[in-house]
């Protein structure tokens, strides 16, 4: 009976040490974004101000967008325990990109695919490799990519 007791407290003892994490949850510093260059003939400043103002998020692992003169599409990534919360995330940064941005169009997605399109689209736009008028286009599609329910 004092054995069965022993290695009951010993097994109960073993998995509360186990279960223990020992590194407290940090600052998030590791937010994938990359500011778009604004030296280029297409202006990115709201793209890049919205990155900013997301940025103090918690639960935001990367921010990708693009701005034209009349809209503006962002994708996020999220941590993966965060995806329960996807729909209410979506709502709040939507409504929060609308107030500060009230002159543009925006679209937010956390859609993988949006996230992907985005990203290379950054980079054109950083390379100085598509021009003003396709990059309405693109964001056309990309818009219209976001609404089609697949």
């Amino acid at each position: 009976m004092r054995a069965l007791r022993f290695l009951m407290i010993f097994s109960l003892a073993g998995i509360l040490i186990g279960c223990n994490d020992p590194n407290p949850p940090e600052a998030n510093d590791d937010i994938n974004y990359s500011m778009i260059s604004t030296n280029s003939s297409i202006n990115q400043t709201a793209a890049n101000q919205a990155k900013e103002s997301l940025r103090q998020r918690d639960d935001i692992t990367a921010i990708h967008a693009v701005n034209t003169d009349n809209k503006m599409i962002l994708a996020f990534e999220i941590k993966h325990h965060k995806r329960f919360q996807l729909a209410d995330l979506n709502k709040k940064i939507q409504k929060q990109l609308d107030e500060e941005f009230p002159d543009l169009d925006v679209e937010v997605s956390a859609d993988k695919k949006l996230v992907l399109e985005l990203k290379s689209l950054e980079k054109k736009i950083n390379d100085r490799d598509i021009s003003a008028k396709k990059l309405t286009k693109e964001v056309d599609r990309l818009i219209n990519l976001k609404k089609d329910k697949t």
